[in-house]
């Protein structure tokens, strides 16, 4: 089998991360092969378990079989990259959301996530998107990188896939704020403006700074269900889904997956 052959079949679903290796002397991680999976998957779980501490997160219970820590360390890759986007396809319950999660968590990095009520529309959709722009650039003070999980079930108005589209394509939605809302963000803005070795004041500095960080610091995992002719549509309608972001592929769980589910609940 050659090297193309191994990589579409999945070959032995070599893992690579550089969460789990000590920095390098120029102190950067080391991204390499895991060679000893139990340690890792030990490490994983007490992420987990870690993340279950945290009085503010939404509580997890998982079983960490290897498929699911593939997906994990799939979706740690596409997060971290620069721009960064992942397109998780799979049926409802395959973990998307919660490996996102997860993988998030191991990157210190927000959460954003819809929580659609009866009357969401647009207008909500935007001001929601506002909240998570701001804290991305600015506002949040311990840590910018954030992560944007959008599924299929959070398309009440397929206008939020025209914006979702332009933030894949632009890394913004255009026109999205006033004026005068602008004038507001500059005026906070000035101390971390300054805080980044810009020294000409500008308004067009200042916003080129504010969406510039947005674009940086905002990742997208838009979870999707292959079945239906909602998908091919959206696809074909939205190339950004596919042509801006990074495909991981969901498939059914393989028996020894289910094996530790099964495990895990009897005991």
């Amino acid at each position: 089998m050659n090297y193309a052959e191994h990589c579409t079949t999945g070959g032995d679903d070599a893992i690579f991360v550089d969460f789990m290796n000590n920095e390098n002397m120029q102190g950067l991680s080391v991204y390499e092969e895991v060679t000893d999976f139990p340690k890792l998957r030990e490490y994983l779980n007490d992420k987990l378990e870690h993340y279950n501490m945290q009085p503010k997160l939404i509580k997890m219970d998982l079983v960490l079989f290897k498929d699911a820590i593939t997906h994990i360390a799939k979706i740690y890759r596409i997060i971290n990259l620069k721009r960064g986007h992942a397109f998780l396809v799979g049926v409802g319950g395959s973990g998307r959301h919660s490996l996102t999660r997860l993988a998030a968590f191991i990157s210190q990095m927000n959460v954003f996530q819809l929580e659609v009520t009866k009357g969401f529309a647009l207008k909500h959709f935007r001001e929601f998107l506002k909240v998570m722009y701001e804290m991305a650039a600015f506002r949040g003070k311990d840590k910018l990188k954030t992560v944007f999980i959008f599924s299929d079930n959070d398309v009440v108005h397929e206008s939020f896939l025209e914006d979702i589209q332009n933030m894949l394509n632009g890394g913004v939605v255009p026109n999205l704020y006033q004026a005068e809302e602008l004038a507001k963000i500059r005026d906070e803005l000035k101390r971390p403006f300054k805080k980044a070795g810009n020294t000409v004041e500008t308004p067009d500095a200042m916003n080129d700074f504010f969406f510039n960080n947005i674009k940086d610091n905002l990742h997208l995992s838009i979870c999707m269900s292959p079945i239906g002719q909602a998908f091919r549509d959206y696809c074909r309608m939205y190339p950004a889904l596919t042509n801006n972001t990074t495909i991981d592929w969901f498939m059914g769980w393989p028996a020894d997956a289910l094996t530790e589910v099964a495990m895990k609940f009897l005991r």
